[in-house]
């Protein structure tokens, strides 16, 4: 008996350590694949064990678990599940896993939007998550939060609310393209994006994908150097809100408030997001008062059939800071300091002041029509009003030239307009008095779109992939300069000194509400059909792509004509190809070609060109070529991306920025056209989680860009005859306005397991001046545009996670430009390319945002 008892001991353990190292610990993570953030209580099981595991507050896991061939099985309420077979041995690799979140319409939208998972599609592509974008948005201008993408330069302009810039590889905004779920949101007109029209945006935004290069976009048609792929927040399937209040150390405040219905029993959810932004600005008299808000409502019709309805705005009034300043003001005054304002009557008065709302909706239709077609379609509406602060003078020098403390003297200003004597004739030969020398002005900015956009998915079989769909959009917008103010005088006297018709008959004597100078519509219609092939077999994932469009141009203007006030209308076609191929060696190593022809049409402003209904002659589409190669290495928690492209963009339109004199005493602009200009360059992104509390990540950008040639800018009359040239000389100049070179290094740092600090620092050199190639005709000037020294921003973020009555609670506080560095971010190039004649805006100093946000 005793005998027994001791083999059956010896046998159990014998089997117990058997069973043991039979066992191997699978350690990894989960995160939000939108956000970033880890996932805590997720559910993780095996299909050959009853047993398993959850992942802890940061979403971290260890699952002992049998050698051999598995399957994990993630699951979490607001999820969707998630399963991923993994061959199990001695040595395994860390897991990164992403879950979806069980948003409302989020798979979708990335039929419209082009939006795209990376290692998948053969472009260069960085995504924001919405993590990030919350943590890091704070003080921040929208663009600012993509600054730590390779090749980005995103920066403020003069201080006030929303007032930002970006560039991608060298290319301006006007040359980038902006999608909104998908909706392109540039301006038809000239391509400009007026980022303070979305100053709620950041709030909104599940994640932002930055595609370089010509990107995956199949409607971004004036994206040379790239696409912003901008994804809102769907409907939330789980209900539930949160509301949280940020304040900075200069004394700006926000409140954001969210709600969720969840998705009920009849299959509607709706989600609405608010804010409110009030505050002093940073800069002199960049005061902030804004609104912005955000609604998804949604409807699941029946499994085949999804109804999304989305809309936002912003109404928002903020100071500003249009002029950047002299190396002379900086020293003197500091990087605070404004010169476009001046106390009157007690209050603020400022030449520079933006006030607008540009509410946009979509609604959205997702048609399932088998297992393998899907039509996605977009109905969208926008319309905007609002404008800038402005002033006139007449026999009188303007109001800036009005000083009292180096701020604008509003009271002599009045002063002059109530005490003057003089008179003036009208055309008809009355003679008249008490009229203002100086007034201020609204340039009011009008406008309504609206357009469809629809995508059809069709797998032909398990290799091929066929998206294609038209886009369709109508764009009306009108401009036209109001008095506001006749700061003293009685009226002011219009002499039409601008107008091709003169006063044609027309009362010259306004007042407040009444229309000068500026009165005029654009019109803009576009049509683009596009198709699309993807192809996988194997380790090979290849697309070939195209685009044809045709562009409408018509001008109104009723300011210069009387009468016949319509322009003839203009057609422009245009089109685009592109094809990549991406080759995945291994579960580790992925290699990547694109390349692609555009003939894009010019905008609005080129076939219009000196403010009247003359059409430019002869006026051709811009040419872009353009070609990348790219390498992705990925293993456990090593993750790096390098990447070379070369653009060359021939036949570029530019007009000058000031008025030419001409022989006759007349003014025009120049056109310049056939300007060629190389972009090319290389660039690095990588992140290593070095343990589990310690992620490093890091980017480079290495560029030359320069002008390729000189050419003859053309001067016309006002009614388009060519009339003489002027030389332009730039060949081999840089292009300025982004540095060439950027180095930077940011991290993640899990102090405690509630309490996180990430970093960014970011290094920018090889910055040039911008400067205006049509004043360069001079050919014994060949000195390259001023550069900016080279400057470096450092910024440090701390989250604490914690609970206020059993509801999760993050308080968060954000210091940007840590160390206080003085830097020049951006500016404009001087006659003597020196510091001397260059003027701009200067970083601002060491500043901090406090939030606090409570989740229910």
């Amino acid at each position: 008996m005793k005998q027994l008892l001791t083999s059956l001991i010896t046998l159990f353990f014998s089997y117990t350590q058997l069973t043991a190292t039979a066992q191997i610990a699978l350690k990894g993570r989960v995160t939000d694949y939108t956000s970033g953030a880890g996932i805590e209580q997720v559910s993780i099981q095996t299909n050959q064990q009853s047993k398993g595991t959850v992942t802890d507050q940061n979403g971290y896991f260890s699952l002992l678990i049998e050698k051999g061939n598995q399957v994990l099985k993630f699951t979490h309420l607001s999820y969707q599940p998630f399963s991923i077979g993994v061959i199990v041995g001695d040595r395994n690799e860390f897991l990164n896993i992403q879950l979806t979140p069980d948003m409302i319409g989020l798979d979708e939208i990335s039929i419209i939007s082009s939006h795209t998972r990376e290692r998948s599609t053969p472009v260069a592509i960085s995504t924001i998550k919405s993590a990030m974008i919350q943590r890091e948005i704070g003080g921040q201008e929208y663009p600012e939060i993509m600054k730590m993408t390779p090749g980005v330069y995103a920066t403020k302009l003069g201080g006030g609310n929303g007032d930002a810039r970006i560039s991608i590889r060298g290319f301006q905004q006007e040359n980038l393209g902006l999608l909104l779920n998908g909706v392109p949101v540039s301006s038809v007109e000239n391509g400009l994006v007026y980022w303070s029209n979305w100053a709620g945006l950041g709030d909104a935004t599940q994640s932002i994908q930055v595609q370089r290069g010509l990107g995956a976009s199949r409607v971004a048609l004036n994206s040379v150097g790239g696409t912003i792929n901008i994804i809102t927040k769907s409907t939330e399937a789980s209900k539930g809100g949160s509301i949280s209040y940020a304040i900075s150390d200069f004394g700006n405040r926000k409140t954001i408030l969210s709600l969720s219905t969840g998705k009920t029993e009849k299959g509607y959810a709706l989600t609405f997001l608010g804010s409110r932004t009030t505050g002093p600005g940073y800069v002199d008299a960049t005061h902030v008062d804004a609104w912005a808000w955000f609604l998804s409502l949604s409807k699941q019709i029946n499994p085949e059939h999804l109804l999304v309805f989305t809309g936002m705005g912003a109404p928002e009034r903020h100071g500003q800071r249009s002029y950047g300043l002299t190396k002379q003001q900086y020293d003197q005054y500091g990087n605070r300091y404004n010169p476009n304002w001046g106390m009157f009557n007690g209050k603020i008065e400022s030449l520079s002041e933006n006030f607008y709302h540009k509410p946009q909706f979509a609604l959205n239709h997702y048609w399932k029509i088998n297992e393998k077609s899907l039509l996605a379609s977009s109905a969208y509406l926008s319309f905007g009003d609002g404008g800038g602060k402005f002033s006139e003078s007449f026999m009188s020098e303007g109001a800036s030239g009005f000083r009292k403390n180096n701020q604008i003297d509003w009271d002599a200003v009045y002063r002059q307009n109530t005490t003057h004597n003089d008179s003036v004739q009208l055309a008809g030969g009355e003679y008249v008095k008490g009229f203002s020398k100086i007034i201020l002005t609204n340039y009011r900015a009008s406008h309504v779109w609206h357009g469809l956009l629809s995508t059809l998915s069709h797998e032909v079989n398990g290799n091929l992939k066929i998206i294609t769909g038209i886009h369709t959009r109508y764009f009306k917008s009108n401009l036209r300069e109001e008095i506001s103010n006749l700061m003293g005088g009685t009226f002011w006297v219009d002499q039409y000194a601008w107008s091709l018709a003169g006063i044609g008959g027309r009362n010259q004597l306004k007042g407040i509400g009444d229309i000068i100078n500026v009165d005029n519509d654009a019109r803009v219609d576009v049509v683009s059909y596009f198709g699309q092939a993807e192809y996988r077999i194997g380790k090979v994932n290849a697309f070939a792509a195209g685009t044809v469009s045709n562009t409408w141009f018509r001008r109104t203007d009723r300011i210069n004509y009387i009468g016949n006030t319509e322009s003839e209308l203009v057609s422009k076609a245009g089109y685009d190809l592109k094809a990549g191929l991406d080759y995945s060696i291994d579960n580790h190593h992925n290699f990547y070609l694109n390349a692609g022809y555009y003939s894009k049409a010019p905008y609005f402003k080129f076939v219009f060109a000196n403010f009247s209904n003359a059409v430019v002659q002869d006026l051709g589409n811009e040419i872009i070529e353009a070609f990348e190669a790219g390498y992705d290495f990925s293993r456990g928690n090593i993750n790096l991306k390098f990447n070379a492209y070369y653009t060359l963009w021939k036949d570029k339109s530019l007009l000058s920025r000031e008025n030419i004199q001409l022989e006759n005493n007349t003014q025009t602009r120049a056109l310049i056209r056939g300007l060629d200009a190389l972009h090319k360059g290389l660039e690095f992104e990588g992140t290593a989680k070095l343990s589990r509390n310690l992620m490093l990540g890091s980017v480079l950008s290495l560029g030359d860009w320069r002008w390729k040639n000189d050419v003859q800018a053309e001067l016309y009359n006002d009614n388009q005859v060519l009339i003489d040239y002027t030389e332009v000389y730039v060949k081999d100049l840089k292009v300025g306005d982004a540095p060439q070179f950027q180095a930077g290094i940011y991290g993640e740092l899990i102090l405690l397991p509630d309490l996180t600090l990430n970093f960014n620092w970011l290094y920018h050199g090889r910055l040039y001046a911008e400067f205006d190639p049509a004043g360069r005709n001079n050919p014994d000037d060949r000195k390259q545009p001023y550069r900016i020294p080279d400057y470096s921003i450092t910024d440090l973020f701390v989250n604490y996670d914690f609970k206020i009555a059993g509801l999760k609670t993050i308080a968060s506080l954000s210091c940007y430009n840590l160390l206080d560095k003085e830097a020049i971010m951006r500016g404009e190039d001087g006659s003597t390319h020196d510091i001397d004649s260059f003027r701009g805006f200067w970083s601002q100093g060491r500043t901090f945002n406090l939030s606090m946000k409570i989740s229910f």
